[in-house]
Order: C-alpha cells, then sequence, then structure tokens
C-alpha cells in the first residue's frame, strides 16, 4: 500500500515542479519585485555604484532604485596612478571632459536618498574643477553623510592642487559626520579646525598627502574624535598640537618638536615615523612631546616607530622614559627603515 501511495504522488510533485518552472519562465513569479524598497536600498548598498546602477536590469521595479543606494563611491578603477601617469593625465585633463566628473555630475542630479553612508571621491583632479566640486560638497552637506572620503589623485605640484578652504564654501553643519578622510589638498589649521567646529560626532580623521599652511590644533576637551592620521604630509616648520581626551589611536609623520601631546588617558596604540637623518628617537622621547615630558599614557598598549638612524646614535636610554609613562605598554616595536 505504501509503494503504491508513492508511485501515485510521484506525478503530481513533478508536475508541481513543471508547473513553477513554466511560471517562473513566463515571468509570473517575481521574487526581487516583491521585497519592499527598504530592502532593496540595504542591498544596493554594499554593491559598487556601477554595479548597482546596473541592475536596474533585473526587475521592473528596479530601474530606479539605484538611486535611493546610501553609498555613492566614485572610484576609477580602471586606472593605476603613479607619478608618471599623473603628470601625463594633468597634460592633456580637462574638468569639462573629464568622464569621472561628468558621472558624478550626472548621479548627484538624479540621486534621490536623503542620507548618506557614504560619499568618496578617488580619482585624478586638479584645481581647475574647484567651483564643481564645492557643488558636489553642497550635495553633502545637504544629505547628511556618516562618511565623507576626498581622495583626490594630483600632481604634486602646489600650484595644482586644490585648497580645501575654498573647496568648503558655505559649510553647514555636519551633525551625522563620523569619518572624514582628506588627500592631496592645501590646507590650513583654520580649515581642519572648522570641520572639527562643524562635526560634533566626528570620530575618525585621516590627513594624507596635503600640504599644512599653519599649525593645526586637535585641542577640545568635547572632542568626540578617537582615531587621527596625518601621512606622508608637508608640514613644514608648524606645530601639531594634540589634547583630546577621546583618542584612542594616532598615527602622525612629524619631527620631532613639532608634535605636541598632553592629555591623552585614553590612547591605546601610537604610530610615529622618524625619517631624517637628523632626528633619532632620542628627540621624540627628551621633553619633545609635550609641554611637561613624554606624555603619561595609562591605557597605551602599542606602540610603533619607524626611524632610519637608530643606530647610527646607538642610544636606547631615552626609552625608559616612554616605558614609564606607559606602565600598561604590551607591544613596543622600533622598526629600522
Amino acid at each position: 500500500m505504501d509503494g503504491t501511495n508513492s508511485h501515485q504522488q510521484e506525478p503530481c510533485k513533478k508536475h508541481k515542479r513543471k508547473k513553477r518552472r513554466i511560471e517562473c519562465d513566463k515571468g509570473v513569479v517575481d521574487r526581487l519585485s516583491e521585497l519592499p524598497d527598504e530592502i532593496i536600498y540595504i542591498i544596493l548598498s554594499f554593491l559598487p555604484l556601477r554595479q548597482a546602477a546596473s541592475t536596474s536590469i533585473l526587475s521592473h521595479r528596479w530601474p530606479n532604485l539605484w538611486k535611493h543606494t546610501s553609498n555613492l563611491d566614485f572610484v576609477n578603477i580602471n586606472r593605476r596612478h603613479n607619478k608618471r601617469t599623473t603628470e601625463i593625465e594633468h597634460d592633456s585633463w580637462d574638468v569639462s571632459t573629464c568622464k569621472n566628473v561628468k558621472m558624478v555630475n550626472s548621479v548627484l542630479e538624479s540621486h534621490k536618498a536623503l542620507f548618506l553612508k557614504e560619499f568618496r571621491i578617488q580619482f585624478y583632479i586638479n584645481n581647475s574643477a574647484q567651483s564643481t566640486i564645492t557643488k558636489w560638497l553642497e550635495f553633502v552637506w545637504s544629505r547628511q553623510v556618516e562618511r565623507l572620503k576626498l581622495k583626490f589623485i594630483c600632481e604634486n605640484s602646489l600650484k595644482h592642487k586644490l585648497l580645501l578652504g575654498d573647496l568648503l564654501g558655505e559649510i553647514r553643519p555636519m551633525q551625522h559626520l563620523k569619518t572624514l578622510s582628506l588627500r592631496s589638498l592645501i590646507m590650513s589649521g583654520e580649515d581642519i579646525s572648522l570641520f572639527l567646529k562643524n562635526c560634533p560626532l566626528l570620530r575618525e580623521l585621516t590627513i594624507e598627502g596635503s600640504h599644512l599652511t599653519s599649525e593645526v590644533k586637535f585641542c577640545d576637551s568635547t572632542l568626540v574624535l578617537e582615531e587621527l592620521r596625518i601621512r606622508k604630509c608637508n608640514i613644514q616648520e608648524y606645530f601639531i598640537n594634540i589634547s583630546a581626551p577621546n583618542l584612542a589611536l594616532v598615527s602622525v609623520d612629524a619631527r620631532p618638536g613639532q608634535l605636541w601631546i598632553e592629555n591623552v588617558p585614553r590612547l591605546v596604540a601610537v604610530n610615529f615615523a622618524i625619517y631624517s637623518a637628523r632626528y633619532t628617537m632620542q628627540h621624540f622621547t627628551s621633553a619633545k612631546l609635550s609641554w611637561n615630558g613624554f606624555p603619561i599614557m595609562p591605557n597605551l598598549k602599542t606602540l610603533h616607530v619607524k626611524e632610519s638612524s637608530l643606530y647610527e646614535h646607538g642610544c636606547l636610554l631615552s626609552l625608559k622614559s616612554v616605558i614609564s609613562a606607559c606602565p600598561c605598554l604590551q607591544i613596543f616595536k622600533i622598526e629600522v627603515v
């Protein structure tokens, strides 16, 4: 009896599977279109912008959904930039004909989301696009962005770099901004302070390959800044003053005497780079990091120092002050480069 029933049920199951396939082939069943818009927006936010736009062919409900994506990531993935290719691109680059600029303009004109998780620019651009970028940033200010990354690729010459102060225009308070990354810009300490003042929730700040034109201060007990990175920048003879009680990570390339640190009780990881043959670790540890000698860092667990001339002077006695100031230090790495 059991065998008979099983044989009778098999054709029925096969018929149902065949019927479902026919329905799918005819387009009767469209699972993608059944998803709520909010779920589709989340899915699209994990895709690169070009791929998100290409999803418009997947379903009759999808043609305009990519315009609500919360991530706008404009990265030129087709070019690997080095000094030579950047120089060549500079000679032929024109803001009015640049495909990347046109793409950004087109997307911003049609974008409809009210909030942005991330806005990132990463392709060659120079100061002839100053007014264009200002318009982009005005769009960003209006979208309550959480992560802003302006990683411009530009020739090293100062005359071609963009001025951050001119880009900002009428900067508005960015109450939701948590991460800010800037590269290949000319900026002053006042420009950076303006960002800090208008971004009360800023937790991560990275400045790379830029030219600083005045002293920079991160000195405010109300700062929620947790991670600070200043890498490969032209600081000239200006100071970097750090007094931020919530900082947990600091990574700075600076000459001794330029970096002043105090009031950093929550600091957990520090990276210093000493590349000049004129300076050694001793310069950093002998009353050069703060007004009162090497700062007390009660929670510091990792200290990484890159130095080019440690053994040229052959003195490690100054490291005693570091160890005394960091009672919880677990990893102390000195890298000779």
